[in-house]
């Protein structure tokens, strides 16, 4: 987390990646461990869902659900 606050989106691979649509993947690859975010107005960074590695399809489908709910 303090290397997304730190950095924001400039922050790349192994730490982030971009999903398409906007949501963004931060990752811990010790773990396995995944939060799923978003950008708001630049500077705002919003936590949309989080999980493991092994329900990583399900929860990047909940992220962009969660995503479209507070954009509309």
């Amino acid at each position: 987390m303090a290397l997304l606050e730190c950095c924001g989106n400039k922050l790349k691979l192994p730490h982030s990646r971009a999903l398409g649509g906007g949501v963004f993947e931060l990752r811990d690859v010790r773990f396995g461990m995944r939060l799923y975010y978003c950008f708001r107005e630049k500077e705002e960074i919003v936590i949309l869902h989080g999980g493991g590695k092994k329900g990583q399809e399900k929860d990047i489908d909940t992220a962009r659900e969660l995503l479209k709910k507070i954009t509309r």
